[in-house]
């Protein structure tokens, strides 16, 4: 036995295995024997052969103190500390001193953080037990789980003086200051560990998530990526490097490392829940909300994913989805601040009544959510309640005093009250902070215009023409301000960044490609934009071919659409919306039978609402009104989703002069789509149409102040505005207009009408702006008729002449153009033209032949919009 102890000390555990066996052979039951084989197989890892010893000692000798300290020692070895614990229980049942069972459990304590149950084993040790360093570290890493960092403190710097170059005892030390959140002193002990071991990748990990935690965000990253060449499959690493980088303010790298992460680790609900949380504010917000459903399903009791979820959905225009779970959140959670505020973004658009309750409550409970305040200011510009808007904004800018869109509308607060001095003093610091920015331009502008500043106020919208037609925040939703320090050019060229970084990080996934070719589409790169789409049809099932068809078909692109449109249907014929994609494409490319043809391929559990929208255009098209307006109501009734849809069944009603059944119709659209502008603009055009001129002028305003840079609410307010003869007034919201971008025929011609009525000398202007509208539209009678007008008033009379007669040519039985040829002619001493031309009126006026169409009228200004969509 003597022989077998000294071999297993030198390491020699095949010969003390030997000696161990002869001596069992003989005598079986021999403790000693039995426990010495089970420590000898223990140290070679043969757990299971090592266990059937302990088992036949323990059956002999149950209470031995021995024989369970080892036993327990051993099912720690293997892992099973459940079972070692038992067993180091009944240890110390036996002998509540015993030194070994003593630190295991405290060990073990620790380890599973129960740090006060850790303090009560080690305090059992006697004086000498405690002076050692291993246990003074147990002691220190048991007080900070206790939460008494600031005993632990002074022992882990007695123990890093000692440490010398231990490079285990300077991690140990390291992850108790980590426990105790000194992420600067951890930082500094894994350093140390690592000098000793360079490629450890253990010490390389935690010394990352100190550096994380420390905010030394850059030596986090470097260091994790050394980490992640030593375990390049390793998903914590990936995880802590995702939010090194995002604290570097790199969402879209802090993507792609979470989905590598994730496919690592697919059950870690942690990573899932940050893929949300960077897809939001990436404003992938239906990818968000995705990776919220996955989150739940792994954490169904975390309310706080549920309620973020619902914020989500709200923000992608999801309203009824959204509010599913924001009211459940706040129905269990009703002192919650944040979730009134967000179940105020869900409500804005379903009942703006609910949504200021919501915020009112929101700021009851937590008069500090500052965005709930923006949000209920901008809702008050919005219901031209300026004066409830102002302390709000006050507030919200004394916690961002350099947010420029807070200043504008703070700005446009106080115009509306006619304030507009102090208007003055808030929108030079918005202009000072973003001199661009077509928002704070047009406020401050109309500042100085009521301040009668007009040389200043012209200087500005020589600016606004500068900076650009770009629209800021077009579809920004109120209250969502996480890129209100961006303009409107930096926002777009940030998410067309993340969408091309995202495709390199995932260069197999034909989502990215479709999301980067219609950004592309958008900013004007056809070509570009159209390789990326030819790049997906290879790589792309029927649905996605489907969405990419249809995405070519909005920006008029359809051959390439037609053929992603019948490759998708070829895929999946029960995909029945391609047939409505294919009927439109057609309705372009061929003629409208053909496109009645395609779309009547719909089966009939595909027909919904949009299939016979579409088919009422189509049918109305093809002169078939009866049953075009049979189509309509069934559509109407089925509950259309698409916006252009709606928008063109509109043109219907008012073509054929049914204004009641199409406010009666974009009524119903305001609930079901509440966030499109072109359908709140149809509505204004309607209510005009309708004589309910003060209903229309509210709701304009009301478009207006939700977005104040979008130059069609300037272009029809300026149509309206010189319709009623208020020609100074027109005149500044149509300049307004052509500085944000409208440039269209009437756009022109309004302008100069307004001119020469405003400012009847000056002719220049007049001239410069109806020569624009010509340059745009070359065929319609009333520019010809005006532009000679102005003509005739600046003397040039065969320029005149030249686009009177075209007038006439294009509407013989234009009277105004008669009348003008004739002052033409009678200036020039033609008394013989001059004459017959009023010949022509006395014939066209008895003939009652006489045109009585407005130039331009609201229903044609309304379709020279492009529909939503």
């Amino acid at each position: 036995m003597d022989q077998a102890v000294a071999a297993y000390e030198q390491g020699k555990t095949a010969e003390a295995e030997r000696k161990i066996d002869s001596i069992l052979r003989n005598h079986p039951g021999d403790l000693g024997a039995l426990v010495l084989m089970g420590v000898v197989l223990d140290s070679e890892q043969r757990y299971q052969e090592a266990e059937s010893y302990y088992k036949r000692a323990l059956k002999i000798a149950p209470d031995s103190v021995q024989i369970l300290n080892n036993l327990a020692n051993h099912y720690l070895g293997t892992g099973n500390r459940v079972r070692a614990r038992d067993l180091y229980l009944r240890v110390l049942a036996v002998d509540s001193h015993h030194a070994n069972a003593i630190l295991q459990m405290a060990q073990i304590s620790v380890e599973e953080r129960q740090g006060p149950q850790a303090l009560a084993y080690l305090s059992r040790l006697g004086e000498a037990g405690n002076l050692r360093p291993d246990v003074v570290l147990l002691r220190a890493r048991a007080l900070a789980l206790s939460g008494r960092c600031v005993d632990a403190g002074p022992i882990l710097g007695k123990l890093a003086e000692q440490a010398g170059g231990d490079q285990r005892l300077y991690f140990s030390i390291g992850m108790t200051e980590a426990e105790c959140k000194l992420y600067e002193r951890a930082e500094r002990s894994f350093s140390r560990a690592l000098d000793a071991d360079p490629r450890n990748p253990e010490v390389l990990y935690n010394l990352g998530l100190a550096a994380l935690r420390a905010d030394h965000a850059d030596r986090a990253q470097s260091v994790l990526e050394i980490a992640l060449k030593e375990r390049p499959n390793d998903a914590d690493c990936y995880f802590a490097l995702a939010q090194a980088v995002l604290k570097q303010e790199r969402p879209l790298d802090a993507a792609a490392l979470l989905a590598k992460a994730q496919k690592l680790a697919p059950e870690r609900a942690d990573i899932v829940l940050m893929i949300a949380q960077v897809s939001a504010q990436l404003e992938f917000y239906e990818d968000s909300a995705t990776a919220y459903d996955r989150y739940l399903s792994l954490k169904p009791a975390d309310d706080v994913g549920r309620r973020e979820r619902g914020f989500v959905l709200a923000l992608a225009n999801q309203s009824r989805n959204a509010l599913r779970d924001l009211e459940w959140y706040v129905r269990k959670h009703p002192r919650d601040g944040m979730g009134f505020y967000e179940l105020a973004v869900a409500q804005l658009y379903q009942d703006r009544a609910q949504a200021f309750a919501s915020l009112d409550r929101a700021l009851a409970l937590d008069p500090a959510l500052f965005q709930a305040r923006y949000s209920r200011a901008l809702l008050n510009i919005e219901d031209e309640k300026p004066a409830a808007a102002i302390d709000d904004l006050r507030l919200f800018l004394e916690r961002e005093p350099k947010n420029y869109r807070a200043l504008a509308h703070l700005g446009q607060a106080y115009l509306a009250l006619n304030r507009a001095n102090e208007a003055d003093d808030v929108l030079k610091k918005a202009v000072a902070l973003a001199p661009d920015s077509s928002l704070v331009l047009v406020q401050y502008r109309r500042a100085l215009e009521k301040l009668g500043r007009k040389q200043e106020a012209s200087a500005v919208l020589a600016r606004l023409r500068q900076s650009g037609s770009v629209t800021e925040g077009s579809k920004r939703r109120v209250g969502l301000i996480d890129y209100l320090s961006l303009s409107a050019a930096d926002q777009r060229a940030q998410y067309l960044t993340n969408v091309r970084r995202n495709l390199a990080a995932n260069p197999n996934d034909p989502r990215w490609k479709i999301r980067l070719g219609r950004e592309l589409l958008t900013e004007g790169k056809i070509a570009e934009g159209l390789e990326i789409f030819r790049e997906v049809r290879t790589a792309a099932d029927a649905t996605l071919l489907a969405a990419s068809g249809r995405t070519l078909l909005e920006f008029g692109q359809y051959e390439l659409a037609q053929q992603f449109l019948e490759s998708a249907i070829a895929g999946d014929p029960s995909l029945s919306a391609i047939h409505l994609d294919l009927a439109i494409l057609l309705s372009h490319q061929q003629s409208p039978a053909a496109a009645l043809s395609e779309l009547d391929k719909t089966p009939a559990a595909g027909r919904s609402g949009d299939y016979y929208l579409l088919r009422a255009e189509i049918l109305d098209s093809l002169g078939k009104i009866d049953e075009a307006a049979s189509a309509l109501n069934r559509g109407i009734q089925a509950a259309p989703t698409r916006p252009s849809l709606y928008y063109q069944a509109t043109g219907f009603l008012l073509k054929h002069k049914l204004y009641h059944e199409a406010e009666t119709l974009l009524e119903q659209v305001a609930r079901v789509l509440p966030d499109e502008r072109e359908l709140l603009l149809a509505r204004v055009v309607t209510l005009q149409l309708l004589r309910r001129e003060v209903d229309s002028q509210k709701l304009l305003a009301k478009i207006q102040a939700r977005w104040p840079e979008w130059d069609r609410t300037y272009l029809l307010n300026g149509i309206l505005l010189e319709i009623q003869l208020k020609s100074a007034e027109a005149r500044q919201a149509l300049e307004t207009a052509i500085a944000l971008g409208a440039n269209t025929p009437e756009t022109y011609y309004y302008q100069a009408l307004a001119i020469t009525h405003a400012a009847p000398d000056d002719l220049d202007s007049a001239q410069n702006a109806i020569a624009r509208a010509l340059a745009l539209k070359s065929k319609d009678p009333y520019i010809f008729l005006l532009a000679g007008k102005i003509s005739l008033a600046r003397r040039e009379y065969p320029a005149a002449i030249e686009r009177l007669l075209e007038a006439t040519h294009i509407q013989p039985a234009l009277i105004p153009a008669h009348y003008a040829l004739r002052d033409a002619y009678k200036a020039l001493g033609d008394e013989q033209k001059s004459e017959a031309e009023l010949e022509a009126i006395k014939h066209i006026a008895s003939e009652s032949a006489g045109s009585d169409q407005s130039p331009f009228s609201v229903e044609d200004f309304l379709f020279t919009i492009r529909p939503p969509g």
